[in-house]
């Protein structure tokens, strides 16, 4: 009986602890902390920024927001928060300046960063005629001549080095064996 009960409470023990049963403990919180929630958001659409980061600028540490760009964590009232995420403009906000009622729902609002680029064409001749004119008088892909790149150095492709295999070694040496010892053999 005694061996049944605790066979019974192995069995029930590995089920909890393999289903996930157990709650995950959060060892963030510490004595001078408070918990912050909220998100950050595109400030056009007011979109959640899927996966944008905070650090913590004086602790060097941080966190990842979720998909919906939803954060909790704990702060020190005398930390720096740095929001950030690719293609937007970074924020810095410092914790003191949060509003204290505020603190489980902040909305961090991030502006994208843009650059504007002119539109540029690249040509390895001084205009568009001087490389038509290259082109049509090119009949060999080797005679033509573009300034700052260095000429191709073979004329011809070099030849590859045979490549043998142990059973085309063998057939060679019977070839070369037979043929230089009777000129007229046929197989």
């Amino acid at each position: 009986m005694q061996f049944f009960k605790t066979v019974v409470f192995t069995l029930l023990l590995w089920a909890f602890s393999s289903t996930g049963a157990s709650a995950q403990m959060n060892f963030a919180f510490q004595e001078g902390t408070f918990l912050i929630k909220g998100r950050i958001t595109d400030l056009q659409t007011k979109e959640g920024i899927a996966k944008a980061n905070i650090v913590i600028v004086n602790r060097r540490t941080g966190i990842t927001c979720d998909g919906d760009g939803v954060f909790a964590m704990y702060v020190y009232p005398t930390d720096t928060l740095r929001f950030t995420s690719v293609g937007y403009i970074y924020k810095l906000v410092a914790v003191s300046d949060l509003d204290k009622d505020s603190v489980y729902s902040i909305n961090i609002p991030l502006l994208k960063d843009f650059v504007k680029l002119k539109e540029v064409t690249i040509y390895p001749f001084r205009n568009k005629q001087e490389f038509v004119d290259a082109f049509m008088a090119a009949k060999d892909v080797n005679k033509v001549s573009l300034p700052g790149i260095a000429p191709p150095k073979f004329n011809t492709m070099p030849k590859r080095p045979k490549i043998s295999s142990p059973v085309s070694m063998i057939y060679d040496r019977i070839k070369r064996k037979k043929s230089s010892a009777n000129p007229e053999f046929r197989p």
